[in-house]
């Protein structure tokens, strides 16, 4: 299972380990935060793919969403919810999952929901 770790642990890291930080607690079945606006998820134009950003727990999504969205509000998204409902949304309307992004970097690891799913599988999840 994944240790838990401090956000001032995490924002230290790299986007790759930070991305793979969320990909582990995927794989343990753990919970993931979003961020809920006004009309649903919040969902940003990334090199003009859609894309929603998604974070290990509250603290890091209410960092990012205080400086980028602050009419936002971090949101725990179940991980049964996420395999069940929303990657299949995303899935169908294109939108591509950026893992863990920080406020103060230009760019945050982005993945198709297909490559995270089959990531997972190959991982034996």
């Amino acid at each position: 299972m994944t240790q838990p770790l401090t956000l001032d642990a995490l924002i230290a890291q790299d986007p790759e380990t930070r991305a793979e930080y969320c990909f582990q607690l995927l794989l343990d079945k753990q919970p993931l935060w979003g961020l809920e606006g006004k009309l649903g998820w919040v969902m940003l134009s990334a090199e003009g793919d859609a894309c929603t950003p998604l974070f290990p727990d509250a603290q890091s999504a209410q960092l990012w969403g205080t400086q980028q969205y602050p009419e936002s509000k971090p949101k725990v998204i179940p991980y049964a919810e996420l395999r069940q409902v929303l990657f299949n949304q995303w899935q169908q309307d294109e939108v591509l999952l950026m893992l863990f992004p920080l406020a103060q970097e230009e760019e945050g690891i982005m993945v198709k929901v297909e490559e995270l799913l089959d990531a997972l599988a190959q991982a034996g999840e």
